[in-house]
């Protein structure tokens, strides 16, 4: 199938357009969802949608179909018959060229640096400069190359590229347009205007101007071209236009320069982008580039304003110049008198006019700043609003930041804001000038909405994982642009969360580390990895299964927990080297907003020892309180700031973790949903030190490819998972686990084991390991199960400790209150039992502790709390003492009571 075909094919499917002789139309436009989406069928390169004053929807092809235009050697594999297949495809169907002009002119070679790129090939279109000199563009998957999308070989200084084989037609010619790229100039040239690429914005041409003043004289020519520096309108392109500028006029040329600004007002974009979209046709619009050029190149406010004013003949303007913005103002009431006179002196109209306006004009600068309106942003869920702004005063003194509404409609309030966010930066204009250009700078016709999220990681809403710098959408690594978001699919997405830091990394992914990490902490180290790995893809597994599962780390100090946490957290991209939160030394805002901040990352929760000496430390944390992050439910709510009842209640999108000394303590409900590993000292040697050293003293930028590699292959590690899952459920409930929660808990694991062994470390991983992990799996399950089904241990050594004390007591000193009144049930105070038992030298858990787990106490069925019980019993006092005691209320627990018929 050719190019167009396939490119005619993927509209179809993403706009549904409808054929219309040599045209495609009717398509749904992503921006205003009209049929009004067109674009030519035979030669596709531009889809517009055509309500250009209500939508202005435009986009390349290029930009929609990128899939198409990424791995070109193999989609044009070369042969005999044309060694240059893939090259050719690319000049023509990239760039739209015309291969036939070009042929002769490039080749196709192929590109590989293995000591960078270790196994990774490009094939290349090549351009020679000069002998053993040439330059070339990476046309195979150059994102494999990082930045590099082209490589030159030899040393360019001076050097340039053009496309006109005869030199005299530089020599003859009018004017020689610049610009930095080889496709640059070739656009330019295809476009009547005669053109030489310097190959880079940082190379003067001084070999070009030195044979072109040489061949002037030899042909006689009584002047020598003029120069149009052509740069990108980037800042380096820009900064260098000028530098270039400046250092031709004093060598003696004239001299000018050319921006690749499109009608709409198009930064971003080349002149091969324009000439792809057929913008270099006409004088006017080769004018209009000439024109932003020579403001940028003008060297005061003055040159800029008076070039301004005779190319628009606007009486009032702002304009910018040299990163300062300036407002310019023409007394009309007195041009026509001053222009009369300047008639008599001049020896044009024009330079009359021109002298009639410096007389007659006024310039002042009105803020020592650029501002630019980016986009607008609002966080739906709060419902606030936020203008996005680019403040710049140099080249690189770039500040980005938001204004609310409030900030714009005044100036003492923008004022204020720009001296918050930009220091020395000062709006010295008027209301009415700040109302124009921000009326100008916000014009809804133009200004983009951003969508937002308020948190770190997946967007269910997007199908994205979006963080500070990356985002990752079906399988692709996104940077983020030069504007603060990210361009995925139809989407414009940005996170407002700034915490935690979360670096991706798309370098190759080489799961060096894994032996070193089995030998150190073997299947439960692959479990908690598959549980860890898991949490990146919990939202869409609890969109199926509407749950995943959270995971127990228990240990002894010095059994590694933290270091092994250390090191998930730097696969997961995270490098600072903090583990988790304490929710006992922690306020619950502060829990619940580290629960709210992510979205399929782990959330850890340090507990670790409660004692502190022999002082026992308040628990404030209770763990059922995590019940309904189980299934992703919302963890908290707050009242947002508005007239009516609206609340915030954000559900929980990442997994839990929870990493402590001793084992949790919590509910039936709580247990059933937790998977526990515990792990201690044993087999701990010298040997494995230094190993674990290894392991965890990975190179972060190494590290963070896991994360990466697994969000890259989402979509293969979720069809696995999935299929796996409902295998491996299915044999834990006829291998005896039928407590349907835990069986699924544990089957996610293990199917998450099998998803990491095919998809991520199917190169390293064995089969033994694989097959010992789910062996330890189903071993948890049935463990878990029996825990569930029994008391917790510190309940089963409170009721040992009450029996033992209890047995040596009768009569009015018996712990229980309804010994002599309700045989079928105990009532205890649980102050006195532990007054009794510190007699008796009987270790009981933590009071505290026990509050919690008598709930669940089954032996002794728990029934009541703080029940009065009305009675002269005493028994927290020895049999000794005095009996004559008043009656009296006591607050008791009451139990069942296993030993009597009910």
């Amino acid at each position: 199938m050719s190019m167009q075909h396939r490119i005619v094919d993927y509209l179809n499917k993403s706009f549904k357009f409808k054929q219309r002789g040599t045209w495609l139309r009717e398509g749904v436009c992503p921006k205003c969802s009209e049929k009004e989406l067109y674009v030519h069928a035979e030669n596709p390169r531009v889809v517009k949608c055509g309500r250009i004053n209500k939508c202005g929807y435009e986009e390349h092809i290029k930009d929609i179909c990128e899939d198409l235009f990424k791995d070109w050697s193999k989609d044009y594999p070369k042969s005999s018959d044309n060694p240059h297949a893939a090259a050719d495809a690319y000049i023509k169907e990239a760039r739209g060229f015309d291969t036939k002009k070009l042929a002769g002119k490039y080749t196709q070679e192929a590109f590989h640096n293995e000591y960078k790129y270790p196994g990774q090939v490009s094939a290349t279109v090549r351009f020679k400069i000069a002998e053993g000199i040439f330059w070339e563009r990476l046309i195979d998957r150059p994102e494999r190359f990082g930045r590099q999308k082209a490589n030159i070989s030899g040393k360019i200084t001076g050097l340039y590229w053009t496309y006109h084989d005869k030199f005299d037609d530089l020599c003859i010619s009018k004017e020689v347009w610049i610009t930095e790229g080889i496709f640059n100039s070739i656009a330019l040239s295809f476009s009547c205007l005669t053109s030489a690429a310097t190959l880079s914005s940082n190379n003067y041409p001084t070999q070009l101007l030195a044979q072109i003043k040489k061949r002037s004289e030899e042909l006689g020519l009584k002047k020598l071209p003029a120069l149009v520096w052509a740069f990108d309108n980037d800042i380096a392109g820009k900064d260098a236009a000028i530098e270039f500028h400046n250092r031709a006029v004093k060598e003696g040329w004239e001299s000018s320069a050319a921006l690749p600004i499109s009608s709409n007002n198009e930064y971003d974009l080349d002149w091969n982008d324009l000439y792809e979209r057929d913008l270099l046709k006409d004088q006017a619009q080769i004018k209009r580039y000439k024109h932003f050029g020579q403001v940028h190149v003008a060297k005061t406010p003055r040159e800029a304003a008076l070039l301004i004013h005779m190319f628009n003949d606007k009486n009032s303007f702002y304009f910018i110049h040299h990163y300062k913005t300036y407002w310019f103002t023409l007394n009309s009431d007195k041009f026509q008198t001053e222009y009369d006179i300047q008639l008599q002196l001049a020896d044009s109209s024009e330079e009359a006019k021109i002298e009639a306006t410096k007389k007659v004009s006024n310039v002042e600068m009105i803020c020592d700043a650029i501002l630019k309106g980016l986009y607008f942003q609002r966080n739906i869920a709060t419902n606030e609003a936020w203008y996005y702004f680019k403040i710049q005063r140099g080249h690189r003194d770039i500040i980005k930041e938001t204004f609310t509404s409030a900030e714009l409609t005044s100036k003492a309030n923008f004022t204020n804001r720009l001296l918050d966010i930009s220091p020395g930066v000062w709006w010295t204009g008027s209301d009415k000038q700040l109302q124009t250009i921000l009326k100008n700078e916000i014009n809804p016709e133009r200004l983009k909405e951003v969508k937002t999220t308020d948190y770190i990681g997946y967007s269910k809403e997007y199908s994205t994982y979006l963080f500070k710098n990356h985002a990752v959408y079906k399988g692709k690594l996104i940077h983020i642009n030069n504007n603060d978001y990210f361009n995925a699919g139809k989407n414009e997405l940005k996170t407002l969360a700034a915490t935690p830091v979360i670096t991706l990394n798309k370098e190759p992914f080489r799961p060096h580390w894994w032996q070193d990490n089995y030998k150190i902490n073997g299947e439960k180290g692959l479990i908690i990895l598959a549980w860890w790995a898991g949490s990146y893809f919990a939202e869409q597994i609890r969109e199926v299964h509407s749950s995943y599962p959270f995971l127990e780390y228990v240990g002894q100090a010095g059994s590694g927990k933290s270091s092994y946490i250390d090191f998930l957290w730097r696969l997961s991209g995270r490098n600072d080297r903090k583990e988790g939160i304490n929710p006992n030394s922690s306020s619950m805002v502060a829990v619940h907003r580290s629960m709210a901040q992510v979205s399929n990352l782990p959330i850890v929760f340090l507990e670790g020892d409660r004692k502190s000496g022999d002082k026992q430390q308040k628990q404030k944390f209770d763990w059922d309180e995590l019940k309904d992050a189980f299934n992703g439910q919302n963890i908290r709510s707050r009242g947002l700031k508005t007239s009516g009842n609206e609340t915030y209640e954000p559900p929980f999108r990442g997994s839990i973790m929870i990493s402590q000394n001793d084992p949790m303590q919590a509910s039936e409900a709580i247990l059933s949903r937790t998977l526990q590993i515990i792990v201690d000292m044993k087999g701990h040697t010298y040997e494995k030190k230094m190993i674990a050293n290894k392991l965890y003293g990975i190179e972060f930028d190494d590290a963070n490819r896991f994360m990466t590699h697994c969000l890259i292959n989402e979509e293969k590690i979720l069809k696995t998972f999935f299929e796996k899952c409902h295998e491996i459920e299915k044999l834990y409930h006829q291998c005896g686990i039928t407590h349907t929660r835990i069986a699924l808990c544990h089957a996610q694991v293990a199917a998450m084991i099998e998803a990491l062994a095919k998809h991520v470390l199917n190169d390293v991983i064995d089969l033994e390991e694989i097959v010992n992990s789910h062996e330890m799996l189903e071993q948890m399950a049935l463990k878990r199960m029996e825990d569930i089904s029994d008391d917790h241990i510190f309940v089963k050594q409170f009721w040992e400790a009450f029996e033992y004390i209890n047995s040596s007591r009768t009569g009015i000193f018996n712990l229980n209150y309804y010994y002599d009144k309700d045989p079928s049930h105990v009532a205890i105070n649980l102050n006195e039992v532990y007054q009794a038992a510190a007699r008796k030298f009987q270790s009981l858990p933590d009071i505290n502790d026990m509050r919690t787990l008598l709930r669940s106490s089954r032996k002794y069925k728990f029934i009541e709390l703080n029940k009065q019980v009305k009675t002269k019993n005493h028994p927290a006092k020895d049999d000794t003492s005095v009996l004559e005691i008043s009656e009296r209320n006591v607050k008791c627990w009451i139990f069942t009571n296993p030993y009597q018929q009910h």
